[in-house]
């Protein structure tokens, strides 16, 4: 184990070093400038000392967000675009040992140790002075020979232990660039053995290394570990992204319960803005509840209350969405839906809609009232429905701290209104949406209301039920002179080839005549 250090200031690391660092993780995201931003830092100056905690900081967090996959690559790109100024010193001082590792054959293991060696010697080189305020700690690589094909080094740095990954990526990157085209290798970590403190750690791995002759040069190699170390990084983070997704659909879908669907969707796909707006359209306004609703809940259990309201409600809301309504609340017992906003097929269509779902809301009651019946609900719930059409103000309503969508206007209360008045299972139009729908529904004329706040008289119109089609009246007569026509037609026709069948028949009796004739 390593003598403690005796700490003099605060420990540092060149600018240029965390320059790199950022630099080297800035294709995965924004993790090295945001941890920057929580040190209350914009931008580096390579020329100054930086607290090491700042480099120890941005890895963590790579590492917390993608796990150690993605610190290895980040070392190994380190490497790649910040150790790459050891290859010309490589190169000038050791020309002849780094073209025969790329080229020959009959590299020995001689020759792989004078050039691990010369790698550790160069690293030292390297990483002399980027650290600064610490006394009686030697920072720098060593290595030692285990046996022919094993080594162990031995990394102090300026960093954390969990920066462990990171070290041996940028090992890995010197190792596959220059040994790779003569020996397989594999670098594990030695967690027993490392050890930390304050401003260093003390990092041990063991690399074993193999004999081989590839096909491929030093850089294919190169390119090829590159390309897989960064599929298993693309697999985590794919993984990450994945489980964060299920979380947010799951938030996404939970929230979407309590806004409606096509505001949910907009809201996801970006289209709907969180803000206070509103704009003024013509809209069709529905209102239903359940008759006398105080009264039977007051004789009914809470849980069997419980339980019929939240299947009416079900069963109301599911037939809602299925013809585009636009759910907007629920009060108590009642209903209050639109059509119109945020999506829109048209006046008429959305009018025609609204109509069509009413209806069949009322043909489901019907079918809950058998149902609720059997279950021993001696009072099932009946409801009524008011429908109108006009202009309204729809949109966010609120606060900034809370919004809530819906509509408002005249025309609102209208709807509210016709809702009161009609009948056990009845359905009321306004005439502005009897208009669009008289086509498609039997009705009967109420008599007309007035309304405070509202100038004109309130036509009302009871909804029968739809309207049958008329079926088309059949011609008996000119059926059967039809029929008697075609038939001359198939007779004269079938006469005819009679005819040329027996023309035919007699030529052919004529030819044969001949022939015997001949014969004889």
């Amino acid at each position: 184990m390593s003598k403690a250090p005796q700490i003099q200031k605060k420990i540092t690391v060149s600018g240029l070093v965390l320059v790199s660092t950022i630099d080297t993780m800035e294709s995965f995201g924004k993790i090295g400038h945001d941890v920057l931003k929580s040190f209350g830092i914009e931008k580096i100056n390579p020329k100054k000392q930086y607290p090491y905690e700042i480099r120890s900081a941005i890895h963590k967090a790579a590492l917390d967000r993608f796990g150690e996959e993605s610190v290895l690559a980040f070392g190994f790109n380190h490497g790649e675009k910040t150790l790459d100024h050891l290859v010309p010193t490589l190169l000038a001082n050791h020309l002849s040992l780094i073209e025969y590792l790329g080229s020959s054959q009959n590299v020995t293991y001689d020759v792989l140790d004078e050039f691990i060696r010369v790698m550790v010697k160069d690293l030292n080189k390297n990483i002399s002075g980027a650290t600064q305020g610490v006394k009686d700690v030697s920072y720098g690589f060593a290595e030692k020979k285990i046996s022919r094909k094993k080594y162990h080094f031995r990394a102090t740095l300026a960093a954390d232990i969990y920066q462990e990954a990171f070290i041996r990526g940028a090992i890995v990157f010197l190792l596959t660039k220059f040994v790779s085209k003569s020996f397989t290798f594999e670098l594990s970590h030695l967690p027993e053995h490392s050890t930390t403190g304050y401003g260093f750690s003390e990092f041990h791995m063991v690399a074993t290394f193999e004999k081989t002759i590839s096909n491929l040069s030093s850089s294919e190699i190169l390119a090829q570990r590159k390309t897989m170390m960064r599929d298993k990084l693309m697999q985590v983070i794919l993984k990450k992204s994945d489980e964060q997704n299920d979380i947010l659909a799951r938030l996404s879908n939970q929230l979407g319960k309590y806004i409606p669907p096509q505001v949910h969707r907009q809201l996801v796909e970006g289209d709907q803005v969180a803000t206070i707006t509103t704009l003024r359209k013509k809209l069709t306004i529905f209102f239903s509840d359940i008759k006398n609703f105080t009264a039977i809940s007051e004789r009914l259990q809470p849980e069997d209350l419980t339980k019929y309201l939240n299947e009416y409600f079900s069963q109301m809301t599911s037939i809602a969405i299925k013809h585009g309504a636009t759910i907007d609340k629920y009060i108590g017992d009642a209903m209050m839906v639109f059509f119109g906003d945020p999506e829109s097929k048209g006046e008429r269509d959305d009018a025609r809609a609204c109509v069509e779902m009413a209806l069949e809301m009322r043909e489901k009651m019907k079918q809950l009232k058998i149902k609720w019946s059997s279950e021993g609900f001696s009072e099932p719930f009946e409801a009524r429905m008011g429908i109108n059409t006009g202009y309204c103000n729809v949109g966010n309503f609120g606060s900034d701290q809370r919004l809530t969508y819906t509509i408002v206007g005249g025309e609102v209360n209208v709807a509210a209104r016709l809702e009161a008045a009609a009948d056990t299972n009845g359905i009321l139009l306004s005439y502005e949406t009897y208009a669009h729908c008289q086509d498609i529904v039997e009705v009967e004329t109420r008599t007309a209301i007035k309304m405070k706040g509202i100038t004109r008289e309130i036509k009302i119109f009871s909804v029968i039920g739809r309207k049958l089609k008329k079926k088309k009246k059949v011609n008996k007569n000119r059926d059967a002179n039809d029929l008697e026509q075609n038939y001359s037609k198939i007779t004269k026709s079938f006469e005819s080839e009679i005819a040329n069948l027996k023309k035919e028949i007699f030529l052919l009796k004529k030819q044969i005549s001949e022939i015997s004739k001949q014969n004889n």
